[in-house]
């Protein structure tokens, strides 16, 4: 699901987007308690209950297409995992970035052709740890090399479908602001069978850990890092 903010109406381009997929626009309000996102179709989600990045989770989940977030400033929507451009003319839309879950990958997967010869899938989910070497990490901070990333990424998954048996393979990497406990890529395949599935897995986790051009800085309590640095002064 591709996710875009809106500043003012923006009624002709959100009637532009429904002409290319199932669009829902999500609406900030304000009461005097709480802060409330209100969707179309009747929809409607409560902040902060509920963050802004679980709501675009559940619409992915759903099957949306589009994501709308109308009344969000650029602050509010910084730090969710994904960069989120603002929409001011239909060209603008390339730039937006995909919002997914590991239930929103799978279906993606299942829905091509040849899933109808599978019945395998395997899974890698990578998240952010509390506990790094002793100390305890307050957040992570990813960047990516936004030229690259999906020309990268695609050549990734393109290796790995070569490996018998593989009919399919997605690979996700949030950016932005994690915190301990919160995902930070998945990793699906999608196999005829068990045989060489694992193999498969193996091999694309392998690839994106030494390939993907995404940067990490470790925030500590008692310092930060970015992982690049550490690892350089480990091989020195």
């Amino acid at each position: 699901m591709k996710v875009l903010r809106i500043e003012g109406d923006g009624g002709k381009l959100i009637d532009e987007l429904k002409k290319k997929g199932s669009v829902i626009v999500i609406e900030k309000g304000e009461t005097k308690e709480e802060k409330v996102v209100f969707g179309s179709h009747g929809v409607s989600f409560f902040l902060p209950k509920m963050n802004l990045r679980s709501v675009l989770e559940i619409l992915a989940d759903l099957g949306y297409e589009y994501a709308m977030l109308k009344g969000f400033s650029e602050e509010e929507v910084k730090n969710i995992g994904i960069v989120i451009p603002t929409l001011k003319n239909p060209e603008d839309l390339e730039r937006a970035e995909e919002c997914e879950t590991l239930k929103s990958l799978i279906k993606k997967l299942k829905k091509l052709k040849d899933s109808e010869l599978c019945g395998s899938f395997g899974i890698f989910v990578g998240f952010v740890r509390k506990i790094q070497n002793g100390r305890e990490v307050v957040r992570l901070e990813y960047e990516k090399f936004d030229e690259f990333f999906e020309r990268v990424k695609e050549r990734i998954e393109n290796q790995v479908m070569e490996i018998e048996g593989v009919r399919g393979v997605k690979i996700y990497h949030r950016v932005g602001t994690l915190v301990p406990g919160e995902d930070i890529v998945y990793v699906v395949v999608m196999s005829e069978h068990r045989k060489n599935l694992f193999e498969a897995l193996k091999k694309a986790i392998e690839l994106f850990k030494s390939e993907l051009p995404v940067w990490k800085k470790e925030i500590y309590v008692d310092g930060e890092i970015w992982a690049h640095d550490r690892d350089l002064k480990k091989g020195s």
